[in-house]
């Protein structure tokens, strides 16, 4: 190989993980997990969250003798994204938009009730323009 050829990696690694982690975090090799996460309301928290958090919590304070504020919202986070598979979901519709693939943008709206068909005709029209979207094949 020449002194002025440049190597080429024929194995191209996806940065997606990486989407909005700043360079500072992303120079340690470590992923920004509150860019990753969003919130729910405590009712929608599955049962296991508190035991699983706490454990993880006291594992991170006791063994890698991390500061407790730290550990509890590292892993809150973390578990956050667990909830029903959605950092796993977001990952593998990322992936698949970067190799051009038919994304699928969210679960299907929750078909409305007799109620909502007299009191919530927004959430009547987003039915039937999912349900047009669908029938084309875009959903």
């Amino acid at each position: 190989m020449g002194e002025y050829e440049k190597r080429s990696d024929p194995t191209p690694t996806s940065q997606v993980a990486q989407l909005g982690t700043e360079p500072k975090i992303a120079a340690k090799g470590e992923y920004d997990s509150i860019k990753l996460t969003y919130l729910v309301p405590s009712e929608k928290l599955p049962d296991q969250f508190k035991p699983i958090l706490y454990r993880l919590t006291r594992r991170d304070v006791v063994v890698n003798r991390k500061r407790f504020d730290e550990a509890l919202t590292d892993n809150y986070l973390r578990l956050l994204n667990a909830i029903y598979g959605r950092g796993q979901d977001n990952i593998i519709k990322a992936e698949l938009a970067l190799k051009g693939a038919h994304v699928p943008l969210g679960p299907p709206p929750e078909k409305p009730s007799i109620l909502d068909r007299i009191m919530d005709r927004d959430k009547v029209r987003e039915y039937e323009r999912w349900e047009e979207r669908k029938e084309i094949g875009l959903e």
